[in-house]
């Protein structure tokens, strides 16, 4: 079985599967390598059964895969394997829970940036406000029709298919959208601009 290198998120629930650490690096050792539930608590040193737990969910959700089966004994080991070595997110029209769900991660990526040296003030009210340009811009140029097309492509690279889904989005919009398209990236550099704490602002 050949892993992807580039799948489509757009489900909610799996969506909201990324924001578990655990279930992150569970997806990140299935990327490098095949490994059965036992080998992969060994490494996360957790119990085989909470990495069950986990599984199930991945597997259920399309992000993970069983690669092959090994009898051994008296039993079948399932050997995973991740289904793509990277996922793109694709927000688009959000339901309530995919709406909390992503604003909580926005959240956590915001309150992040002080490890790099940026400083900043992070408030609910801003998330949310942040979190819903956000989602506008995800569903400015949509094409699910595209997407599905490149995410498909076998011949080009992660990093090729980042760009080209970025052109075809552009190409697709129209005159209106591409100008509602600058302003809310003029608005949300504004609200981030607005929580840097008075430190950073000198």
């Amino acid at each position: 079985m050949t892993m992807k290198p580039f799948k489509v998120v757009t489900d909610p629930a799996a969506m909201e599967l990324l924001g578990d650490e655990t279930r992150r690096r569970i997806i990140y050792l299935l990327r490098a390598r095949e490994s059965t539930i036992s080998q992969v608590a060994e490494e996360l040193k957790l119990t085989p059964q909470a990495i069950y737990h986990h599984v199930k969910k991945l597997l259920k959700a399309g992000m993970i895969e069983v690669e092959r089966e090994e009898r051994v004994e008296n039993f079948i080991e399932k050997y995973y394997r991740a289904s793509a070595e990277v996922f793109e997110l694709s927000w688009g029209a959000q339901g309530k829970s995919q709406t909390m769900a992503a604003e909580h991660r926005l959240g956590e990526t915001l309150r992040s940036l002080p490890k790099i040296g940026i400083h900043v003030e992070v408030e609910d009210s801003k998330v949310s406000k942040i979190s819903r340009i956000q989602n506008r811009l995800g569903v400015l140029g949509e094409r699910k029709d595209l997407e599905e097309k490149i995410s498909n492509l076998s011949d080009v690279d992660f990093v090729g298919k980042q760009e080209l889904a970025s052109m075809a989005r552009m190409i697709s919009m129209t005159e209106s959208q591409f100008q509602e398209w600058m302003g809310l990236q003029k608005n949300m550099r504004t609200e981030l601009k607005s929580m840097l704490s008075p430190n950073s602002k000198r």
